[in-house]
């Protein structure tokens, strides 16, 4: 199963719309324990991507950093660790591509004793 992200809707629909990373478009919020990326404050909309995306997930970098330009601040954004404790986006650091990036490497996703990252200690996509 690849990461479950909660996310308001307009960041959810460009996903949909511009990329093929979503393997599952319309996720109850009942049905998900905890997400591996949760965006923005109360989740609008919840997606299951894919588990191995033909170009790895390098672009939610993008999405994520073109929502915080207009994001309330503090800006919210939280992922589970390897651990699958939530690590929230540190309230001192400036919102902008690289600092989303150094918070997505700290994103794993999958069941507990098969979390993989969402992205390698380089920056890169994992696929």
């Amino acid at each position: 199963m690849g990461p479950v992200i909660a996310l308001p809707n307009d960041v959810a629909q460009r996903i949909k719309d511009e990329t093929d990373l979503v393997e599952v478009d319309e996720v109850l919020s009942d049905i998900v324990d905890e997400y591996d990326i949760q965006l923005g404050g109360a989740p609008e909309d919840i997606l299951l991507l894919v588990e191995t995306p033909r170009d790895g997930f390098g672009r939610l970098v993008g999405f994520i950093t073109d929502f915080a330009k207009s994001a309330p601040r503090p800006f919210e954004l939280i992922v589970c660790d390897q651990k699958g404790d939530p690590r929230p986006f540190p309230d001192h650091l400036d919102v902008n591509e690289k600092s989303v990036r150094d918070h997505l490497k700290l994103a794993y996703f999958g069941e507990p004793g098969d979390r993989r990252p969402l992205l390698r200690e380089d920056g890169t996509a994992v696929s």
